[in-house]
């Protein structure tokens, strides 16, 4: 009589991978493909100026102000949030990240009146903002 040791198959204490490491993969490849749609802005035409160019104001704060459709008034835009041109002095002023660096980026559409361009611009001065770029592209070579 055997005791113990039979016809038993010995236990695998290892830790199969293979199927973790292809759900990684699948992710991977998931958000490879799908990162670029999740970046969505406002497409503006910017005015072209003989400018030097400027560092990336990605990590900035940007106020965009676009045409309206159809002759609708023009559109403005915290970061990609849409705001009434009424509420945006309030929105400013609580800003936590803009009340701390007082720098701010603005993009005008190149088709937007002077009038109207200033009377953001004074917005935001009055919001306690001390320092706006305005942002053009380069002209181009024709």
């Amino acid at each position: 009589m055997q005791f113990g040791r039979g016809n038993r198959k010995k236990m695998m204490a290892e830790i199969n991978i293979t199927p973790m490491v292809d759900i990684v993969f699948i992710l991977l490849i998931i958000f490879m493909v799908a990162a670029p749609m999740i970046e969505q802005g406002v497409d503006l035409d910017l005015p072209q100026t003989e400018t030097v160019p400027i560092e990336s104001p990605k990590d900035k704060f940007i106020v965009r102000v676009i045409e309206g459709r159809k002759g609708r008034k023009p559109v403005i835009f915290i970061g990609k949030i849409e705001v009434k041109i009424k509420k945006l002095e309030e929105k400013l002023k609580h800003n936590e990240k803009l009340q701390k660096t007082k720098e701010l980026y603005l993009y005008a559409g190149k088709d937007l009146s002077y009038g109207f361009v200033v009377r953001v611009m004074a917005i935001i001065k009055k919001a306690g903002v001390s320092s706006i770029n305005l942002v053009t592209e380069p002209i181009e070579e024709r």
